[in-house]
């Protein structure tokens, strides 16, 4: 199912934080999952400088850029937790790869 929302969420970047309003495309798919695209920033403090930024709501974040003093869409949200996740699982990853060529190490009397 397709819909247009209203989001409200928290515009971060250029060293300043703000809320915002930001109109997205949600897709919700048979299983349940949401997925956010054509993001696009219509409400947000003017004095904000052009330059990128990141557009945080719920679980979600989505990249936006200000230019010229307009608000552009800069694509697709992607969902933080999942990102977390990923995160974690490639750090697990170089540990455990780290310690499998750590040279053994033994006391010598």
């Amino acid at each position: 199912m397709r819909s247009v929302v209203l989001i409200h969420g928290l515009l971060r970047g250029m060293g300043r934080e703000a809320p915002c309003e930001m109109l997205a495309l949600k897709e919700t798919s048979e299983s349940g999952s949401d997925t956010y695209s054509r993001c696009s920033v219509i409400e947000a403090p003017p004095e904000m400088p052009d330059g990128l930024y990141t557009v945080a709501f719920g679980e979600c974040a989505v990249a936006a850029r200000k230019e010229a003093g307009l608000w552009l869409p800069n694509g697709t949200a992607t969902n933080l937790k999942l990102e977390q996740g990923s995160r974690d699982a490639q750090s697990k990853e170089r540990s455990e790869a780290s310690e499998q060529t750590r040279p053994n190490h033994k006391d010598v009397a």
